[in-house]
């Protein structure tokens, strides 16, 4: 079963490649883009799929979750000094007990 879903995402990927570059053909018109320097010109079908790219990418980075392991990276180890801290206030209660 997992097989068959590998294989519905392939054609799916494929088929979005495809429209793609359809959408990039049919697209042709050239602009100018000005982002603090001129750009040379490019396609608008160029443009927005690499807009679509990058987006996607993005996302991808985000989605991998590396903020949220970062995060809780910065929160195991405020976690582990309480708990160090804790410990420490422990043991000098047992050693003011027994004395």
């Amino acid at each position: 079963m997992k097989g068959f879903f590998r294989f519905i995402t392939f054609l799916i990927f494929v088929g979005l490649i495809l429209l793609a570059f359809l959408f990039a053909l049919k697209n042709t018109a050239p602009v100018t883009l000005w982002v603090g320097i001129t750009l040379p010109e490019i396609s608008v079908g160029v443009l927005i799929i690499a807009a679509f790219v990058a987006g996607g990418f993005i996302g991808l980075v985000l989605g991998l979750g590396i903020f949220r392991q970062l995060r809780y990276m910065i929160r195991i180890r405020q976690l582990q000094g309480q708990l160090d801290r804790t410990r420490k206030e422990a043991g000098s209660d047992n050693q003011v007990g027994k004395a």
